[in-house]
């Protein structure tokens, strides 16, 4: 018994351990986003949205009873109305309700299924600082995540994407 422990500790000496980060996925336009995936409470198919009329990209939902605040997580990021109504209904979309550490929730509509991916740490790398300040892409934290030759992935920041729900910027906002 003790040459098989021995055995077994030889076989994973050898092996690097690297810590790894749950990750959901998804696509907005033609650019993939990343959000850790203990942000996410749930993801459900979205329903009906109302309250927009002046379509700045805040509107509400009934989710478990209740009204739930939706920010059109495209329209923040790209300052550009990507998830509109004049798309094609058949179509089934998302919403990502996440949650930030005060445990207040909203809504993000996306159109594609997420996915889960793991990623090691090594994986995150920091944006330069002016594609930061200068980028056409807002809300999104200082690391872009680049798995094998697949796509790279931006990181969502989610204080940002939040603190929108306290203050609604006007369309030409810069998260």
């Amino acid at each position: 018994m003790t040459l098989y422990s021995h055995r077994l500790s030889r076989r994973s000496s050898g092996k690097v351990s690297q810590n790894t980060q749950q990750m959901i996925t998804f696509l907005l336009g033609e650019e993939w986003f990343a959000l850790p995936i203990d942000t996410i409470q749930k993801v459900v198919q979205l329903g009906k949205m109302y309250g927009d009329p002046q379509r700045k990209g805040v509107s509400l939902t009934h989710y478990q009873g209740e009204e739930l605040l939706v920010i059109d997580v495209a329209r923040r990021i790209f300052d550009i109305e990507m998830l509109s109504s004049s798309q094609n209904t058949e179509q089934t979309r998302f919403l990502l309700i996440i949650h930030n550490k005060n445990n207040e929730i909203i809504g993000l509509p996306i159109d594609s299924p997420p996915s889960i991916l793991r990623v090691s740490e090594s994986a995150f790398i920091p944006l330069p600082n002016i594609y930061l300040t200068q980028g056409n892409i807002h809300c999104i934290s200082s690391i872009l995540i680049q798995v094998n030759e697949q796509n790279s992935f931006f990181l969502l920041d989610i204080p940002q994407l939040m603190s929108v729900t306290s203050n609604p910027l006007p369309a030409t906002h810069s998260c």
